[in-house]
């Protein structure tokens, strides 16, 4: 069973984690606030350490070789060699609405780009049989063309309300490379773990109109570092399977580029600065002259499932799913403004880059249903399923009155439902797949003004995505 494990990003003002802008005095630590630089987000998407695979995300269990990037124990049941590839596409889209003015942004983005690939070759030791398999995995894919329409009332009466376009086109994405193994220790019990390696990262090409003309921004996020997961499955009986899944957390090591060409109303015209990690590494203070480390914290996730078979044809499953990213940092991260020098963060948390609200864990309920038709020589399994994502960032559930009068903003982390159709057809040794996920929210936030004053922003996220898996199964003939 697949023990998915929920990342979010919550899009800050105009629907998108932003990266920051000091405005504290230079010998001051800077006060995150967010400056739709990075258009960068991962909300309502395959997550950044969730698995892969059509039959798993079309109803919520996986043991075919999608397995070790749910739960490696699952690779245990492969008897023959087989390769797999899956191939993702789909769209994103949030509407951010301001009701007091009418006033909204229209965030929508479309990409594709290969997820999974792997080859699993099935061993015998002795009385213990397995398999071990290599991997590649695409685990949050930033391949996509965006545009940010921004709705505009303007106060003076006699100015027309209009619409401004930002185009952003980004490429790349957080890879893994696996070396993984599942092995049936008893009867009843298996086992399996994957070796991780994160590399890779994101580019990004972002173009605002200004009155000036267009400001241009480039980054380049190069990130890698080591993780491992662990899985368990135990078979209480031939109808039931409990499993058991742990990835670990880990430190990893960015490193950041940026570039901008901005325009300017004086006789300057186009202004262009860059700056990169080795920019600003060196730090000279009380304590006297040394480097600063930009590394990347990612939490652990512990997640337990259950798969039932009560018919030949029929499975139910159901997982649950808990990540810790409320002790998600990155450090030293920093942007680069208009004018002045790079403003440098010492610790921020990760991935909202928001240092004024905590972040929260993340939980996924997931349950899934599976029904195979069988016609003769054919095989058709049709899958549902349904999940439920807490995300890691808070949004405004109510205001309270206190005893005094005084008024307080009571939040908590939103939900995004998502619901999952797929189906799939064996034709020889070719195993097809192919699954459709949607998942949609809503939640309220308060976005404060540059005058201080916090305004109520009702934002709605949508997401539709489709995967196809390709299984090629090699038989000794």
């Amino acid at each position: 069973m697949p023990l998915s494990l929920p990342v979010r990003v919550r899009p800050a003002a105009l629907c998108a984690v932003s990266l920051l802008l000091a405005r504290a005095a230079a010998a001051q630590t800077p006060t995150p606030t967010p400056l739709p630089q990075d258009r960068f987000t991962l909300q309502a998407r395959a997550n950044v350490v969730q698995g892969s695979g059509a039959r798993a995300l079309g109803m919520a269990r996986a043991d075919d070789a999608t397995a070790a990037s749910w739960n490696p124990a699952g690779l245990s049941y492969l008897r023959l060699p087989e390769v797999s590839f899956v191939y993702s596409g789909g769209s994103l889209n949030s509407r951010e609405t301001v009701p007091a003015t009418g006033e909204f942004i229209d965030d929508r983005r479309h990409g594709d780009t290969p997820d999974f690939l792997a080859a699993t070759y099935p061993l015998q030791l002795g009385p213990v049989s397995g398999s071990m398999q290599l991997s590649f995995q695409r685990q949050i894919s930033f391949a996509s063309f965006r545009t940010i329409d921004e709705f505009f009332v303007p106060s003076a009466v006699d100015t027309e309300p209009f619409t401004r376009r930002s185009t952003i086109t980004s490429r790349g994405g957080f890879d893994v490379l696996a070396l993984g193994s599942g092995w049936q220790l008893t009867r009843t019990l298996r086992a399996g773990a994957t070796l991780n390696r994160w590399f890779q990262g994101y580019e990004q090409t972002y173009d605002k109109p200004l009155e000036q003309g267009v400001s241009h921004q480039e980054v380049a996020f190069d990130f890698h570092g080591w993780n491992a997961n662990f899985g368990l499955i135990w078979t209480p009986t031939e109808a039931l399977n409990l499993g058991m899944i742990y990835k670990t957390g880990f430190r990893g090591d960015y490193f950041l580029r940026r570039f901008r060409r901005d325009p300017f109303a004086n006789e300057e015209g186009f202004r262009e600065r860059s700056v990169n990690n080795d920019d600003v590494r060196v730090v000279e203070d009380d304590l006297g002259v040394h480097q600063r480390l930009f590394r990347l914290h990612f939490p652990d996730a512990v997640g337990v499932g259950a798969s039932l078979r009560p018919r030949s044809a029929v499975t139910v499953s159901v997982d649950y799913t808990r990540t810790g990213w409320s002790h998600g940092t990155v450090e030293n991260f920093f942007d680069l403004g208009r004018t002045g020098d790079p403003s440098i963060f010492p610790e921020l948390p990760y991935p909202t880059l928001n240092g004024v609200v905590p972040q929260e864990d993340t939980e996924q309920l997931r349950a899934g249903l599976e029904y195979v038709v069988i016609a003769g020589r054919w095989k058709v399994p049709l899958r549902v399923g349904y999940f439920s994502d807490r995300q890691y960032f808070r949004a405004l559930q109510r205001e309270a009155t206190l005893a005094d009068g005084s008024v307080i903003q009571v939040t908590r982390a939103p939900r995004f439902d998502a619901v999952t159709a797929g189906a799939g057809i064996i034709l020889g040794r070719v195993l097809l797949d192919v699954a459709y996920v949607y998942e949609h929210g809503r939640y309220i936030d308060l976005v404060p003004s540059e005058d201080g004053v916090k305004t109520t922003h009702a934002i709605r996220v949508t997401s539709s995505r489709v995967y196809v898996s390709v299984n090629y199964r090699h038989t000794h003939r």
